[in-house]
């Protein structure tokens, strides 16, 4: 796979939830979800503004243009529920993107989402396509767990690839389940070898040590973007570079390391 352009977006307060029979139903789903799930809804939390996933994705699209052929399939990575369910996300992209592209979603992934999108894409092997992932901070109830998946502001990336991408190729992903803390670092360092930049997300920076010299750390508040939006601002000083992007779930003990030249 070969990168041919990263677009990263932070989204400002957002709009007010749809009036009438549209209200109406989101109220009820949240209620029901929250009480099948026993959890407390956030009180006043339909009163409050958001910013959907389509909504942000109908934003981002433009900022990726010109596209340099038709795209034949995307995937959308994300890691908690969209604010509104009145408009489908990835429907929404279907009918936006130029071609007739495959749609993709992958969710209940935790942090790691974008790495298991990354690496379905790469097994359809398409020669045209998009990484999209998003983060929202709008949600009804209280998300508990570390810090580094908590949602604390609304987000997205884009990752446009073709055959002709000249930002980086490769885009190679690795997975490792049920791994402990403990044995985080020593996997990473093993992986990546020596000469390799490291763009960490925060779940996997809390495990390392100082060992690791070229590293980029996600901002905070973005589990599933973090790391992408990183990626996006070290690119332009790693000309010629091996780079690693890579993220641990702490809680889910997930592991995945995403290698890429420059």
């Amino acid at each position: 796979m070969r990168l041919h352009r990263i677009t990263t977006r932070m989204f400002a307060e957002g709009r007010p939830f749809p009036s009438g029979r549209a209200y109406a139903l989101m109220n009820s789903y949240i209620h029901d979800v929250t009480d099948v799930y026993s959890r407390a809804l956030r009180p006043g939390y339909m009163s409050t503004r958001r910013n959907s996933y389509a909504e942000m994705a109908e934003a981002v699209v433009p900022e990726l243009e010109p596209w340099p052929a038709p795209v034949d399939m995307f995937a959308l990575a994300t890691a908690v529920p969209d604010a509104d369910l009145i408009r489908s996300p990835t429907s929404l992209l279907a009918e936006l993107l130029p071609g007739n592209p495959f749609p993709l979603g992958v969710t209940d992934q935790g942090v790691i989402a974008p790495f298991t999108a990354l690496k379905i894409l790469r097994t359809y092997g398409a020669s045209n396509c998009l990484l999209m992932v998003m983060d929202q901070q709008s949600l009804p109830y209280d998300v508990a767990g570390t810090e580094e998946i908590v949602p604390l502001r609304d987000c997205t990336a884009g990752l446009v690839f073709t055959d002709g991408g000249d930002m980086a190729e490769g885009f190679e992903v690795r997975h490792w389940t049920e791994v402990p803390p403990q044995r985080v670092a020593g996997l990473v360092a093993a992986e990546l070898g020596g000469h390799t930049a490291l763009v960490a997300g925060r779940g996997l920076a809390a495990t390392l040590s100082n060992e690791f010299e070229d590293i980029r750390v996600a901002p905070p508040g973005l589990p599933c973007t973090g790391v992408w939006v990183a990626l996006a601002a070290a690119l332009p000083g790693w000309p010629g570079r091996r780079v690693a992007v890579a993220d641990y779930d702490r809680m889910m003990r997930n592991l995945s390391v995403c290698t890429l030249d420059t």
